[in-house]
Parts: C-alpha cells; sequence; structure tokens
C-alpha cells in the first residue's frame, strides 16, 4: 500500500512537470479573417475596413493595418470573403500603387515572431507585386516583382526570428491580392541572442524530477 502510494506521488509530480512544460509553451496566433472586425468595432462586410484592434494582444503587440504604402499607418486593410482560391477570407489593399503593410510592433519587453502567411489571387487574375518581409529593418524575404497569378495559395514561413518590430509588405500594388492565415507569436524580451544556449526552464527541471522520482519509487516497490 506504502508503495502504491509513493508510485502515485512520482507519476503526479511528472505530469505535473509535463502540464508545466504545455503551458510555457504559448500557441500561435493566426489570423483568416474569419474572426475579423471592422472599423467601428463591428462585423466585416466586402470592401469594410479591418478594425486597428484585430490582432492585437493586450500589452503585448499592437498590429498596424495599413492599405497605403506611401503613408504608413494611415488607413486600415480592406476584409474580402470567399474569392481569394481556397482562402476563406483575406485583407487586400488598395488599387494603383497604393500596396499594403502590416506591421507587428511589439510592446515595452516583448517580442514577436512572425511564423507565416498565405496569399492568393481574386479568381486567378494576374497581378504583378512583391513581397516582403523586414524584422528590424533586416529583410527576411523580399522577392521583387512577381506574378501572382498562381492557380492555388501560396505560403510563405519563416524559421524562428524573435524581433521587436516585423513588417510584412505586399507592393507597389496588392489589389487583387489577398493575404491570410498570418501565423504569430509573442514572448516576454529575452536579454539573450536567439542563437546562444538557453538555461534550462525550471519547467523542464520540474518534469525531470518527477521521472526521477517515478523511477525511484517504481525500483523501490520491485525490490
Amino acid at each position: 500500500m506504502q508503495a502504491d502510494r509513493k508510485r502515485c506521488w512520482g507519476l503526479l509530480i511528472g505530469l505535473a512537470g509535463l502540464c508545466w512544460v504545455g503551458s510555457a509553451q504559448a500557441a500561435a496566433i493566426i489570423l483568416d479573417f474569419t474572426d475579423a472586425t471592422c472599423a467601428g468595432g463591428g462585423s466585416c462586410g466586402n470592401g469594410s475596413q479591418v478594425d486597428q484592434s484585430y490582432g492585437d494582444v493586450t500589452n503585448e503587440l499592437d498590429v498596424i493595418w495599413d492599405r497605403n504604402l506611401s503613408t504608413a499607418a494611415s488607413e486600415n486593410v480592406y476584409y474580402w470573403g470567399t474569392g481569394y482560391e481556397t482562402l476563406p477570407s483575406v485583407a487586400y489593399g488598395l488599387l494603383n500603387g497604393g500596396g499594403l503593410s502590416i506591421t507587428f510592433e511589439a510592446l515595452t519587453g516583448f517580442q514577436v515572431w512572425l511564423g507565416g502567411f498565405d496569399i492568393a489571387p481574386y479568381q486567378n487574375r494576374v497581378r504583378d507585386s512583391k513581397v516582403r518581409v523586414l524584422a528590424d529593418g533586416s529583410s527576411l524575404l523580399d522577392t521583387g516583382i512577381l506574378e501572382v497569378d498562381t492557380d492555388d495559395v501560396t505560403n510563405y514561413a519563416f524559421t524562428e526570428t524573435w524581433a521587436q518590430s516585423v513588417v510584412v509588405e505586399l507592393g507597389p500594388d496588392a489589389w487583387d491580392i489577398g493575404i491570410s492565415n498570418i501565423s504569430y507569436q509573442t514572448r516576454a524580451a529575452q536579454s539573450q541572442p536567439d542563437n546562444t544556449p538557453v538555461p534550462l526552464p525550471a519547467t523542464l527541471t520540474l518534469m525531470a524530477l518527477g521521472l526521477l522520482t517515478l523511477g525511484f519509487t517504481r525500483r523501490r516497490a520491485q525490490s
């Protein structure tokens, strides 16, 4: 009976460690615009402007939607539902050089990482544009001018690069080019560069202690 009790305690400690580790890993936020709020905080209809609050993380991140590259952060982007290949809904920019810019600005004490996004043309229309992504001013992607005329969705994904600010640009024209499934994460700002060894988190130590305890109690029970 006593051996069973010890075994249970060891198992509980191990499970607690696993739960702490799971909770420490924040899930990515994915913006597919199906739940977007539009100007004034209401629901979105085709051609509505996406509200500046959409995608924000309280006290951690400000998402700045701009439909005109030449006038930064002055206007929202537009919302559209079905019609951009298989994407359920998208954001898009202005015609004739307006472009589109989305800035993920981490607030003081936090960092942001852009995981990726999808783009697609409206009903297979052909547009000349480029796709550019900057992290703290350094280029993560710059396609140059290309034809966006694929019959499917084009996905862009990025290695884990934490920054204070990440900017996504489509342009100089982004009319009939939709962007969706934008994934990103936030975290507390780290003092060490990402390429330096990171100390073992306390949650992992707790998990290791639980597993060791479980193994020890099992060995005691068998002796």
